[in-house]
């Protein structure tokens, strides 16, 4: 029973955070269309779509350069569709390739992945500060020990903090509009589409086969080995999730915004 315990938490620690991050984001969008209304939300959506469609579109296509896999086509952006795709990449692989199969599964929740890169680059050059303070506080809660959700309450403590640091002059207001901007829009579109579980899906089994390999092979070595590996693999779960938690503190930004329009929208309703 520990044997199969110890696969699940290998299985979690590595593609948990990435998986929880694009499920969630995903709900928090739909919540978000609810709370705006269907118009508003969808305009929002399209207005913001600018920006991170294209940061969806290509975490997509890299993912497919890669793993080998031939890009067919690239839409970046495409506000008119009829069925209200914004964008795709279609792609080739070789089906006996196990490497180009694996790829499935990354290519498809790319858009976690570049979109937390976007994020963590405008943080960087709008709120330098916020982010540091940050990412110190993490290493010194990994170090500790801390758990996951010690890390997504600090996290939130970065609002207070980029508001605060609004009032630095060491970068240009003009700047920081710009990274709340760009963070917001991607934040809004790392959601991951149905095609894009679909296709991710297709490859679980064969990543769960793979897994199963280093978990056999770590359990003959020993409770000691899996003590290490299971420590080593929280180490950079958490990591994983601080970084991941920079996406959440735009989401709920997202909801609050939604919130305050659903309200707003009740009140005047009613008169």
């Amino acid at each position: 029973m520990d044997y199969v315990l110890f696969f699940f938490q290998i299985v979690f620690y590595t593609l948990g955070a990435a998986m929880i991050c694009g499920l969630l984001v995903g709900l928090c969008e739909r919540l978000f269309m609810i709370l705006m209304g269907t118009g508003a939300g969808r305009g929002v959506v399209i207005g913001t779509s600018l920006i991170g469609t294209p940061v969806h579109e290509l975490s997509h296509a890299l993912m497919c350069l890669a793993f080998g896999h031939k890009i067919k086509k690239i839409v970046l952006w495409q506000p008119s569709s009829q069925d209200g795709t914004l964008g795709y990449v279609t792609h080739t692989y070789q089906p006996r390739n196990l490497y180009q199969n694996l790829g499935n599964l990354f290519i498809g929740i790319g858009p976690v992945f570049g979109g937390m890169g976007i994020i963590v680059l405008a943080m960087l050059l709008g709120f330098p500060h916020t982010l540091d303070a940050y990412f110190e506080a993490v290493s010194d809660m990994v170090g500790a020990g801390d758990g996951i959700g010690d890390i997504l309450v600090e996290g939130l403590k970065m609002i207070p903090g980029m508001v605060e640091e609004f009032s630095a002059d060491d970068v240009p207001v003009w700047a920081r509009v710009i990274a709340l901007v760009i963070m917001f829009s991607v934040s809004l579109h790392i959601n991951l589409s149905p095609a894009d579980i679909k296709g991710a899906a297709t490859a679980i089994p064969l990543y769960l086969a793979l897994v199963l390999i280093p978990t056999v092979i770590i359990s003959l070595m020993g409770e000691s080995a899996m003590g290490d590996t299971r420590q080593g693999l929280q180490v950079f779960s958490a990591l994983m999730f601080a970084l991941f938690t920079l996406v959440f503190v735009f989401v709920l930004l997202q909801l609050i915004v939604g919130l305050v329009v659903y309200m707003l929208r009740r009140l005047f309703s009613r008169r």
